[in-house]
């Protein structure tokens, strides 16, 4: 309820209530509340400043408990932790996926794995960056096109572990990087490989035979292998669960 200055309205208002003192009565309650600021008059009767309560209450500003931060706190701090929890699950379910893979392909290529996992890191690195190239897709090409040497050149003048032809994807090269870096190599490789795969309107099979100058099985050799690498990827991860489990 909203009072009126101190007047003559105010006065037959209380007459109207049937007592002074009943409003009097009311007005002492909610000065107790600490609700409104008293006024006196001249006549020592206490009546309220006429500001509003919901004007007055916009001034307070909530009170939060010092057990209540805490609990907050401590939400807040157990979301980052599982946030946290489930990045590292995720970055040691990759390392064994990765790791596998490199075992595999050291195994069959005859080749020291410290060797191998250098580009099986550069190929999940670069594979994180596109949305239609898995890592396996592009350790099967280098598998095929190169056997993991970072150096190899054909007579054609393809270079590198994905074996880029300089010449035909200059647009897609620094005039200082070279084909025989592995990072560039791949970049560069998965470029064409996407650029190549979009002209194909999404047909991964049309992709990879341009890609190989219409090599004759070398769409399914890649798609192959690449399945492979997937299958051996996943039986780590889930053996590696079962054993948690």
């Amino acid at each position: 309820m909203i009072f009126p200055h101190p007047s003559a309205d105010f006065f037959r208002f209380s007459r109207f209530t049937g007592s002074r003192r009943f409003l009097h009565k009311v007005l002492a309650c909610t000065l107790s509340a600490g609700l409104l600021p008293a006024v006196a008059l001249a006549d020592d009767t206490t009546v309220v400043d006429p500001a509003p309560i919901a004007e007055l209450a916009l001034h307070q500003q909530p009170q939060i408990s010092d057990g209540i931060r805490l609990k907050l706190h401590g939400i807040e701090d157990l979301r980052l932790e599982r946030q946290e929890s489930t990045q590292d699950a995720d970055r040691n379910t990759d390392d064994l996926k990765k790791q596998a893979q490199t075992r595999y392909l050291a195994e069959k290529l005859k080749k020291p794995e410290a060797t191998v996992r250098q580009y099986v890191e550069l190929a999940w690195a670069e594979a994180s960056k596109r949305e239609r190239l898995h890592p396996e897709l592009l350790i099967a090409i280098i598998q095929k096109e190169s056997a993991f040497r970072p150096k190899v050149q054909s007579r054609y003048g393809a270079q590198g572990l994905m074996q880029v032809v300089r010449r035909w994807h200059r647009d897609k090269l620094h005039p200082s990087e070279s084909l025989f870096d592995p990072e560039v190599n791949i970049r560069v490789g998965a470029d064409v490989l996407e650029e190549y795969l979009a002209q194909a309107g999404g047909n991964l099979d049309r992709a990879l035979r341009k890609y190989s100058g219409n090599a004759r099985g070398y769409a399914n050799t890649i798609l192959k292998e690449s399945r492979k690498l997937a299958r051996v990827a996943e039986q780590a991860a889930s053996k590696a669960v079962t054993a948690q489990g």
